[in-house]
C-alpha cells in the first residue's frame, strides 16, 4: 500500500493506491468543533444534501448512481470527543473493470456536484426534499425513544452531565427540529464551508494525481480554514457519585454505568486501555464482567463495556431484571477492584493481545475500515496499525493495573423496566 499526501490549498487529499480491492472507497471529510446550538442542523444539512441536487431529482440521482454501474453515494454524521464530522461517502467500482474512458471522472464529480449544486430556489431549499428528510429524521428520533437501552444510554449521560458534549445528541430533539425552516437550513449551508476544515481520503487502485487533478477541477471550495480542532472531551471528575432511577413502560431494566478515564498517558489511551476493556468487558464470552454476571449468577441478559477514547470516559451497560440491579453494581465494581489488584492472569491478557491483532488483521482486509483508520491517524495522531501492533506487546500486566486505578466512577444510572 502506498500512503501520499496532497495539499491542495484550501484542503487536502490522502490517498492509498492498493490493489488489494475491486472496488474504490472515498470520504468527503468536513470537520469542526462542536457547536451545541447547530449541531442537529449540521446534521440534517448533511442528511439532504445527498439526497438530491438542483440537477439531478432524488430518482434521477438514483438512476444516475445506477448508470455507473450502482455506484453509492450517502452521509454520515458522526461525533467523537470535541469533534463534529460530516462525511460525504462515495463506493464504486475500480476503473480497471470498466471499460469507459470517462468513467472515473464521472463518478468523483458527482458528491462535489451535491456539495455545490444543492436543490435551492430563492435562498430556501426545496421543500418536498425538505420535509422528506424532515420526516426521517423525526422517525429516527422516535426510534431511539422506543429503544430502553438507546434511551438508557442518553439519560444516563445526561445524568453524568447535561452541559457535556458527550451527552449531546447529533439528531436533536423533536423541538429542536420544528426549529429549522428551508431558509434556515439554507442559511446553515452558506456557514458550512467557512466553520469547517475539509480533508478527502481515497483508497483503490487508482492513478491518484488523475484522481486529484479530476477532484480540483470539480470542487470549488475556496475558504482556508486554519482552525486547529482539539478532538480532546475531558468531562468532569466529581467528588460524589450521581445516582439516578428512573421508571419506565419497558419490560426490562437497564443499568448503565460511567467511569471518567483519569490522565490517562499517550501509550494508555492508545493501546493499553483497549488490551483492559477487552479483559474487561468487551471480549464477550471471556470477559471478566460476562462471567461474574451472566455464567457465574445469571443476572443479566446482555451487557457491554465501551471505551469513548476521546472522550475520557468508560460506559458499561446492563440489561437485566430489577430485582438484580444492586447485585449486579456490586459485582461490576468487585470486578474493577480485582483488576486494580491484578486478579487477572496471563492467558487473559494473551487472549485480549491475540483477538485485538486480529481486529487489525480484519482492518487490512476492509477498504473502508483502512479509510477510518487513516482519517484518525491524520486528526488525533493516532499510530498506523503496524505500531499499534508493536505497541501492544509492550503491554504488561502492570500497565494493566495502572490503568485500573485510573477509573473514576462519575454516575450510576437505572431505568427500571416492568419487570420484578
Amino acid at each position: 500500500m502506498t500512503y501520499k499526501t496532497y495539499n491542495c490549498n484550501t484542503f487536502n487529499v490522502y490517498t492509498i493506491k492498493t490493489d488489494k480491492f475491486k472496488t474504490c472507497h472515498m470520504e468527503i471529510l468536513f470537520s469542526k468543533k462542536i457547536n451545541k446550538e447547530t449541531i442537529y442542523e449540521d446534521n440534517f444539512l448533511t442528511d439532504i444534501l445527498t439526497e438530491n441536487t438542483k440537477k439531478y431529482s432524488t430518482k434521477d440521482l438514483e438512476i444516475r448512481l445506477e448508470e455507473l454501474y450502482r455506484t453509492v453515494l450517502y452521509s454520515v454524521v458522526s461525533k467523537t470527543g470535541n469533534m463534529l464530522n460530516s462525511s460525504f461517502v462515495l463506493d464504486f467500482i475500480n476503473p480497471e473493470y470498466i471499460d469507459e474512458e470517462d468513467y472515473l471522472e464521472n463518478v468523483l464529480k458527482l458528491p462535489f456536484e451535491a456539495l455545490e449544486n444543492p436543490n435551492v430556489c430563492n435562498s430556501e431549499w426545496d421543500l418536498k426534499t425538505f420535509n422528506i428528510l424532515k420526516d426521517k429524521i423525526i422517525k429516527e428520533i422516535k426510534a431511539i425513544e422506543e429503544n430502553s437501552l438507546k434511551i438508557s444510554i442518553r439519560h444516563a449521560l445526561k445524568a453524568m452531565d447535561k452541559d457535556s458534549i458527550t451527552s449531546i445528541s447529533s439528531l436533536g430533539t423533536l423541538e429542536d427540529i420544528e426549529k429549522i425552516t428551508p431558509a434556515t437550513l439554507y442559511k446553515r449551508y452558506q456557514a458550512f464551508f467557512k466553520e469547517h476544515a475539509c480533508n478527502i481520503f481515497i483508497i483503490g487502485n487508482l492513478d491518484m494525481d488523475k484522481v486529484v487533478s479530476i477532484i480540483r477541477k470539480y470542487y470549488h471550495n475556496r475558504i482556508i480554514s486554519d482552525t486547529k480542532i482539539n478532538i480532546e472531551y475531558t468531562n468532569k471528575l466529581k467528588k460524589r457519585v450521581t445516582k439516578v432511577v428512573e421508571d419506565s413502560n419497558f419490560i426490562q431494566s437497564n443499568l448503565i454505568m460511567i467511569y471518567n478515564l483519569d490522565n490517562l498517558t499517550k501509550f494508555e489511551k492508545d493501546t493499553v486501555f483497549n488490551v483492559f476493556n477487552y479483559i474487561l468487558g468487551s471480549g464477550g464470552l471471556t470477559s471478566k464482567l460476562y462471567e461474574a454476571l451472566r455464567e457465574k449468577n445469571s443476572l443479566c441478559y446482555s451487557l457491554f463495556s465501551n471505551y469513548l477514547k476521546n472522550d475520557n470516559l468508560l460506559v458499561i451497560g446492563v440489561s437485566l431484571d430489577k430485582a438484580n440491579v444492586k447485585k449486579a453494581i456490586s459485582l461490576i465494581k468487585k470486578c474493577l477492584k480485582e483488576m486494580i489488584h491484578g486478579d487477572f492472569s496471563e492467558e487473559m491478557i494473551t487472549d485480549a493481545k491475540t483477538n485485538l491483532c486480529l481486529s487489525y488483521d480484519l482492518t487490512m482486509d476492509n477498504n473502508m475500515a483502512l479509510i477510518n483508520n487513516y482519517v484518525f491517524e491524520v486528526l488525533n495522531d493516532l499510530p498506523p496499525i503496524p505500531e499499534r501492533r508493536e505497541a501492544l506487546k509492550k503491554v504488561s500486566k502492570e500497565d494493566l493495573m495502572n490503568v485500573a486505578k485510573k477509573l473514576k466512577l462519575n454516575t450510576i444510572y437505572v431505568l427500571n423496566g416492568g419487570n420484578k
